[in-house]
């Protein structure tokens, strides 16, 4: 983590920091030398290069953390398939692939999350090679982001007017997230009518208190499981967190197939 986090540091540095005049007489090492020595007396310069990128470091955070704990995770990934996290289904919510399959993935996600908005496409690739996955969908915002609950309510309410156009809604919706952060409902409103639900039904079902009692209980699900951060997928109860690979996806799957009698 460390090899790919200095050398981001030392780049931003190069063009904060006029006060260090670098040469061609400098070697490497003298020039770490003078933005440790830099950025030792003047801190803030850290947060003023990483401004603005905010999600960016945290994808790459997760990619060390992931490498770095591999071992660690597949072995706890063998421990949960005796002892699994397990969350409510609701059936009667948006379902993708078949309800009586013998793999499940529950995710827990938020609609304006770049890290979520990349995982939907894996997820929509996998579902896609492996058509016989049942797949459902539930809500963790982040607390970061204004939109997320609104897109929450928003698909909440599309589910009670069509599980199918609602599902396309879902996929539009986190594949739009930054016209959504821009435009605000009004992108919501368009990104529906593209999902060819009605509009106006929309807007009188998003002040049904089913709609936000369901995007509360998704919340304290999560908490409740122990989840601060989005994506979390459950595979039969396996915690897959972050924007993963199709292929950790995939051993997760033969993982589970393999104890499955």
């Amino acid at each position: 983590m460390k090899s790919l986090f200095l050398p981001l540091i030392l780049v931003f540095c190069i063009f904060l920091v006029p006060s260090v005049s670098y040469s061609a007489s400098f070697s490497k090492s003298e020039i770490k030398n003078e933005i440790r020595k830099t950025l030792k007396e003047e801190p803030q310069l850290i947060f003023e290069a990483l401004k603005g990128h905010e999600e960016e470091l945290y994808d790459l955070i997760q990619i060390g953390l992931e490498k770095k704990n591999k071992a660690k995770i597949r072995d706890r990934r063998l421990k949960q398939l005796t002892n699994p996290k397990l969350a409510r289904k609701y059936p009667k919510r948006p379902i993708w692939g078949s309800a009586n399959s013998k793999i499940s993935i529950i995710a827990f996600s938020d609609f304006q999350s770049a890290t979520c908005s990349k995982a939907d496409k894996t997820i929509i690739e996998l579902l896609k090679k492996h058509p016989e996955i049942n797949y459902r969908f539930r809500h963790n915002p982040l607390g970061i982001h204004k939109m997320s609950r609104p897109a929450a309510m928003y698909y909440e309410a599309a589910a009670i007017q069509n599980h199918e156009q609602a599902k396309t809604l879902n996929h539009l919706i986190l594949k739009n997230r930054l016209k959504i952060k821009k435009n605000g409902t009004k992108e919501l409103d368009k990104l529906a009518i593209a999902a060819n639900l009605n509009i106006k039904k929309l807007h009188q079902d998003l002040n049904l208190p089913e709609i936000a009692k369901k995007v509360d209980q998704d919340i304290a699900e999560a908490k409740q499981l122990g989840f601060t951060a989005s994506p979390v997928y459950l595979v039969n109860g396996v915690t897959v967190t972050g924007a993963r690979t199709l292929e950790e996806f995939e051993e997760v799957l033969e993982m589970i197939n393999s104890q499955t009698p």
